[in-house]
């Protein structure tokens, strides 16, 4: 990729290209390319004229809508740093992030269900001492005194106002804020290359590109999201359908009316979806015809069944850190290798794989997996987490283990506090997981490691029954990882059978909070189910 490229320049030179053709749907209605390009420049005027310019942070807490994509765009057009927020956090989250991101404009909805989403907000942003130049909101019945509207999709630049430059290449231009399963939301700082080569990877591994039409289904304020809904579309000339939350039976149905071709997310959608498939196999459905599946926790039989539907799945690497792109099998790669494998590493990047001592390993040796690439962060908002996760060398201590061949194929094992150390025995939670999930009456599994007196760690399972099946008792789940021929010493010894498993915005495990569930914490909502 031309390292000279500016986010800031994608939308004009998309409408430029591509002009009339679909860039977004959602819902009914539907935005061309150059309607996208004159909406985010309308925007881009309007937050000129309050005074927003260039590095100034711009938020966006909203759910899945069209004004992510405008207004993200927007920021970039005059060098402010869009920073979209994932609607799921509450006020615990949310005022870390206003005092970390300080947002020069922020854009929200008074509403969201039952919660004042931008009460909310306003809390946070006056417990940090923050003042914005504008507060936006989406819906004109929600503009007031302080709250302007949007500038909405059919306006258009009025002129008279020289808006200033898109920012440099090696500028922070995109700010995402990550718990990942382990912690609260870490300020994540990408610039151009980054989010640029991170929508062309799938150009350049699957072939996407003008003929095809992606899923956004995922949050759009979370990369996975965002990639789908609006960097592809800019740099490959795809378009994109938003679902406005997940819901399986409406997702099949406008994969089929669309005739989508792709997505990406977490596991749980890809398991939606085959059992949805499976169950309505003899409608004549157009099935989605790629997913690239985020997350060690891919079972490998997930991919085959997607296989067997007539869907090429595959496991992927994915994180925040690298614009949601460190490995992606190319589209020839073989059941064999996106079923067992996570990935080949992406153009550009590169691993490496060190022991506990620090020094690197031979290939497909198993340890802790280091990347750098052109993908990569600029750093964190915390600088300490800077110097804890990124040498001199700029090498990305990823907190995950696993392995790479000698061509560049990667198996993750998971992370370093999901390796389980039993007397001595180490192994991985996913090992595990991956073979409960073989169970017929197991929907999802969640497996870490607990203290022990004697052995140092025994190994807890948080098992999610399918709906229609009879929950499994302790028993029966230990006979099954028996008959699985699996070690005895991966058998967990701790059973949790529960409604649902708490998860990010993006559909990972939050592990920690089941951790502090066992442990007694009241506030973490697991219902137990009775057997």
């Amino acid at each position: 990729m031309n390292g000279t490229e500016r986010v800031g320049d994608l939308a004009s030179a998309a409408a430029a290209q591509w002009g009339d053709r679909e860039f977004v749907r959602f819902g009914e209605l539907a935005l061309s390319f150059a309607e996208v390009d004159r909406w985010s420049s309308a925007i881009a005027e309007d937050l000129v004229r309050h005074g927003v310019g260039a590095g100034d942070r711009v938020m966006m807490l909203l759910v899945n809508r069209l004004e992510v994509v405008a207004a993200a765009i927007a920021s970039w057009k005059i060098g402010a740093i869009a920073t979209p927020v994932v609607a799921i956090y509450r006020t615990h989250e949310l005022g870390e992030i206003v005092k970390d991101s300080r947002p020069a404009a922020v854009l929200s909805t008074k509403m969201l269900g039952a919660r004042h989403l931008a009460d909310e907000l306003e809390c946070c942003l006056q417990a940090a001492g923050v003042e914005p130049k504008v507060r936006y909101v989406a819906d004109p019945e929600d503009a007031g005194e302080a709250w302007s509207l949007l500038p909405g999709r059919d306006q258009v630049p009025a002129g008279g106002i020289q808006p200033p430059e898109p920012s440099a290449p090696e500028e922070e231009c995109l700010r995402l804020y990550t718990s990942g399963s382990t912690s609260s939301p870490k300020g994540v700082r990408l610039h151009s290359p980054s989010v640029i080569f991170g929508g062309r990877q799938f150009n350049y591994r699957l072939g996407i590109g003008e003929a095809d039409t992606g899923l956004a289904l995922a949050p759009v304020a979370h990369i996975a999201g965002f990639l789908a809904a609006c960097l592809v579309p800019l740099t490959t000339g795809a378009s994109a359908v938003i679902l406005p939350k997940w819901d399986v039976g409406e997702a099949v149905r406008v994969i089929d009316e669309c005739k989508v071709t792709w997505s990406l997310g977490a596991a749980v959608f890809l398991k939606d979806l085959v059992e949805e498939y499976e169950k309505r196999r003899d409608e004549g459905l157009h099935v989605l015809t790629h997913y690239v599946s985020g997350g060690a926790n891919t079972a490998p039989e997930l991919i085959e069944r997607a296989d067997a539907i007539g869907m090429w799945a595959a496991r992927t690497y994915g994180m925040t850190e690298a614009s949601g792109v460190v490995t992606l099998a190319p589209k020839e790669s073989s059941l064999e290798r996106r079923a067992y494998w996570d990935g080949k590493l992406a153009d550009n990047a590169e691993a490496r794989i060190l022991g506990a001592d620090g020094a690197p390993l031979p290939a497909e040796t198993e340890g802790v997996i280091t990347i750098r690439g052109v993908q990569l962060l600029l750093g964190y908002t915390d600088q300490a987490l800077n110097r804890a996760q990124i040498d001199d060398e700029g090498w990305f201590d990823t907190g995950d283990r696993g392995l790479v061949t000698d061509d560049g194929w990667m198996r993750i094992v998971g992370r370093t506090k999901d390796i389980i150390n039993r007397g001595g025995e180490k192994f991985s939670s996913a090992d595990i997981e991956h073979v409960l999930h073989r169970h017929p009456d197991v929907s999802a599994a969640a497996v870490f490691g607990v203290p022990h007196e004697r052995l140092g760690e025994s190994v807890c399972a948080y098992i999610v029954p399918r709906a229609e099946a009879e929950p499994p008792t302790p028993e029966q789940l230990t006979n099954f990882m028996e008959s699985q021929d699996v070690a005895r010493a991966k058998i967990p010894t701790e059973w949790h059978v529960v409604g649902e498993l708490p998860r990010t915005a993006s559909g990972k495990v939050q592990k920690h909070l089941l951790r502090a569930a066992r442990d007694g914490d009241s506030s973490v909502d697991v219902a137990p189910i009775a057997h």
